[in-house]
């Protein structure tokens, strides 16, 4: 064997201006030093748990990035149904809790989800996952937490029949939403394509007493989802006269297309989203319109958005009032007398409760009135084993009732009342209902699908079918923004949603939100920190000071780890720019 002579350099300038080695170092295996190792993790990104709905947040917004559009339609249908809709009215807690807020503003993450709806063609169907099982559903019901029960079901196989009170499907997604807002035409696409499942809706079929479930028992399971039709009433004198129009029965007539003739100045009580949507139709119907609210601004229900575009169209808002009495002649409104209030301690709901103050009583001179202070659910049909209270059916986590076989959703058995929440819940039952019709039993069921730790759950968890560019499933931790290398991005201003300008949407019901350029929704997207996801940026295997990351050669997805010489430094691990990356010890 030659005898290895050292290097001996005799001046300076002969010194390398690198590290310069002529063999190789596969010989020193300084796996053996290690006592922690590195581990690739896929996280639980804070848009994917705060979607009330259950998407896959992230891996949608991962496809738009890359442009692949119909697979992010794809992914998005997995969990929702109503990708358009919820694009168009979910109030998007998903955007309130991404890590990019505290960088430099949250991710459009609404508007990119109705462009990946919106660009697909129509004639592009979802498909059923499983072949049919021979078992029956009825669902009570069309609105968004029937039809999502009723999609997911049809999806797993089972035959689905639909009763709906009205002369056409969507609950109050067609009958409480203006079409400023939601098109009719863009929820029909949508319904048609679970119709295209299979699932039958017979409309005009109201089930009124506890004498018409003896046709449901036909069906192996039943899924109740009525939402709230019911108006609630203010306590005061003349409720009731001409003139006065609850909220929900005033849009139900705009949308149908026979509003009242309101005048020229028209009232509206209430703070929620149909006090906003009433206000902003009757302003497209002509009238000046103000809007009292007994609270402040800070505890007004509706969405903040909603609120800005009215004030915009014209809404004058006004706050910490309260309507008195209802001023009538002849039987016909002719006024309304309103005090102030202030605010005192919290109330069951958390916000500070309005109380009166003496002497400060004015009156108003209106043509109308729409009173919007909330809506209930009408449950006299309800057989006595399906237990109600506070006016709502009582549903566990799952949505299963009282009575074995019976499970309800939406805003019926919920005390937040929305789209999103809606659908998440009738989701939720499809799963509970599938597993009972399988004879299983669902413990820790919510536990096993439930998106990260507070989160929807997923029915591609569930069904184990989970999309190969979905990051719902390693893990249930969350990122939180310091767990993101911010020195990887630069801030970048958020997109805004084009807008019809004020003359032009001051008197049609024309959409008022027109949707992002393709260009806008893949700028938009690359925006995305992807948080706890890994993107193959290929910054472990650039940094790894012992080579021992490199790509995998299978499909090119992924990296792998030569653990015979991974020293367990952690540089891999700080400069992941997302957090996709643990270190553990040693076993």
């Amino acid at each position: 064997m030659t005898e290895k002579k050292p290097i001996v350099y005799q001046k300076l300038k002969d010194v390398p201006e690198v590290v310069v080695s002529e063999g190789n170092m596969l010989w020193n295996r300084t796996g053996t030093w290690r006592y922690l190792r590195p581990r690739y993790l896929n996280m639980t990104p804070p848009c994917n748990q705060g979607c009330p709905a259950g998407n896959d947040v992230e891996g949608f917004i991962s496809l738009i990035d890359q442009g692949k559009y119909v697979e992010a339609w794809k992914l998005l249908k997995e969990e929702n149904p109503f990708p358009k809709v919820c694009g168009r009215v979910c109030y998007h807690p998903c955007e309130t809790v991404c890590n990019r807020s505290e960088f430099d503003d949250s991710i459009a993450i609404n508007a990119l989800e109705r462009f990946a709806a919106d660009f697909v063609p129509q004639n592009l169907k979802p498909e059923k996952i499983k072949p049919d099982t021979g078992k029956t559903v009825v669902i009570i019901g069309s609105g968004p937490a029937g039809l999502a029960a009723a999609y997911h079901l049809a999806r797993m196989g089972h035959a689905v029949t639909v009763f709906e009170a009205d002369e056409a499907p969507g609950g109050l997604m067609r009958y409480g939403i203006p079409e400023y807002r939601l098109p009719n035409a863009v929820l029909d696409s949508e319904i048609d394509d679970i119709k295209a499942l299979g699932v039958k809706i017979i409309c005009n079929h109201k089930i009124k007493k506890e004498s018409d479930w003896k046709e449901l028992k036909a069906f192996n399971a039943v899924f109740i989802g009525t939402g709230v039709h019911g108006n609630n009433q203010l306590g005061i004198n003349n409720e009731n006269t001409k003139g006065v129009y609850p909220g929900l029965e005033f849009l139900g007539a705009v949308i149908r297309g026979k509003p009242p003739g309101l005048g020229k100045q028209t009232v509206v009580i209430g703070g929620g989203n149909s006090a906003i949507d009433s206000a902003r139709c009757a302003l497209r119907l002509g009238s000046q319109v103000s809007l009292y609210y007994h609270r402040s601004r800070k505890e007004m229900p509706a969405f903040e958005e909603e609120i800005y575009e009215a004030e915009r169209e014209g809404l004058k808002v006004h706050f910490l009032r309260q309507p008195v009495e209802i001023l009538a002649s002849n039987g016909k409104v002719t006024g309304i007398r309103l005090r102030q209030t202030m605010l005192g301690e919290p109330d069951k709901s958390g916000r500070r409760r309005p109380e009166p103050v003496p002497g400060t009583e004015f009156d108003l001179e209106v043509d109308s009135i729409i009173t919007a202070i909330g809506e209930s659910a009408e449950l006299d049909f309800l057989p006595p084993e399906v237990q109600t209270e506070r006016g709502r059916i009582n549903v566990d986590e799952l949505g299963l009732t009282s009575h074995p076989g019976v499970f309800a959703g939406g805003d019926a058995a919920l005390s937040t009342h929305n789209v999103a929440v809606a659908i998440g819940s009738g989701k939720a039952a499809a799963c509970a209902i599938d597993t009972w019709l399988k004879e299983e039993k669902p413990n820790d069921l919510k536990e096993r699908i439930m998106i990260g730790q507070t989160g929807a759950v997923s029915v591609a968890r569930y069904l184990k079918t989970g999309n190969a560019h979905s990051s719902n499933t390693d893990t249930k931790h969350v990122v939180a923004f310091k767990e993101i290398n911010t020195n990887y991005f630069e801030t970048v201003a958020r997109h805004k949603m084009r807008k019809l300008s004020m003359e032009e949407r001051s008197s049609d019901f024309s959409e008022i939100s027109l949707g992002f350029t393709q260009d806008a929704a893949v700028n938009e997207a690359s925006r995305c920190f992807h948080c706890g996801v890994c993107t193959m940026c290929d910054n472990c295997y650039v940094f790894c000071p012992d080579v021992s990351i490199s790509r995998k050669q299978v499909d090119d997805r992924g990296y792998e780890i030569a653990m015979d010489y991974c020293k367990g430094c952690g540089i891999c691990v700080n400069e992941c720019p997302r957090s996709a990356m643990i270190m553990e010890e040693e076993q």
